[in-house]
């Protein structure tokens, strides 16, 4: 994956004029092959050899933010849409700047199918099996309020700048293991939200926080929609859902490291989910 000082950024898109037909720069760095797997299938026809990496969000901001004056080649910054997405303060403002409607990129990889048909490949069970052992809706069911809370107050200290710890957070120390398998326990979460509640309160008192948790609640109410749409798969529900796999019985155990279930992931899921970020691609 290349990559570059903000600055400069804009103009390295003149090194790959006869490869790219759209200049695609995102967040994430050593990514280029699960990227280029994703907008390979998302936009069909167009060609697209090298993705330019910014490093992280805050110098893909600043790079986009350097690139606002006209010019004939075509190009989109995508960003993931993070805890800001939560309470609704990610840049509008920007030409070219395009923010996921979700977490981050890994939460439109969160298709049923898409998942049962690369455990297909990988274990060798019946489809109709794979689905029976994985209960995949139920699944997220059992792990949507749990989840959809912390992040909730997660994306409170990330709105008053306290510097507490959040996906950092791994989500291996939230879990427990329940019959050779690990799973969410919900206890330990329960501590955390706890533990952070007591910060946020310190810090912005009793009224400010209940107006914000409500607030937040209202928004996004407690369903599968919005546990897929705000709380970061990379770093919670995809782990939970690799620990989850160790319990499917077929002639194989499931052995995918995590690369390359990305990739796989990106090959087999449904991408109409990013039809909005397909329609800006293909029009600029």
């Amino acid at each position: 994956m290349l990559r570059y000082k903000s600055s400069i950024i804009p103009t390295i898109s003149l090194f790959f004029k006869s490869q790219n037909d759209v200049d695609i720069f995102i967040e994430d760095s050593n990514n280029e092959e699960f990227y280029k797997t994703l907008f390979h299938r998302l936009l069909n026809n167009k060609r697209i050899r090298k993705i330019i990496s910014c490093k992280c969000k805050t110098e893909l901001i600043k790079a986009c933010e350097n690139d606002q004056i006209d010019r004939k080649r075509k190009r989109i910054y995508v960003t993931d849409g993070d805890l800001d997405l939560i309470f609704d303060n990610n840049r509008k403002d920007l030409k070219h700047l395009h923010v996921l409607k979700r977490y981050c990129i890994e939460n439109y990889l969160l298709d049923e199918e898409g998942i049962i048909e690369t455990l297909y490949d990988n274990i060798i069970l019946k489809k109709e099996d794979i689905k029976t052992q994985l209960l995949f809706e139920n699944w997220l069911k059992s792990i949507t309020n749990p989840l959809l809370e912390l992040f909730f107050h997660y994306s409170i200290t990330h709105e008053h700048k306290m510097g507490i710890k959040t996906v950092s957070t791994t989500v291996g120390s939230l879990c427990k293991q329940y019959r050779g398998i690990t799973v969410l326990d919900n206890q330990k979460i329960e501590d955390k939200i706890r533990e952070i509640r007591e910060e946020i309160i310190n810090t912005i008192g009793d009224d400010a926080y209940n107006e914000s948790i409500y607030a937040k609640r209202q928004k996004w109410p407690p369903n599968i929609m919005s546990l897929i749409t705000i709380v970061s798969a990379k770093d919670y529900i995809l782990p939970l859902l690799t620990f989850r796999f160790k319990k499917i019985k077929g002639k194989e155990t499931y052995n995918l490291k995590w690369e390359s279930l990305r990739i796989r992931l990106a090959k087999t899921c449904n991408l109409n989910s990013l039809d909005d970020l397909k329609a800006l691609i293909l029009s600029v």
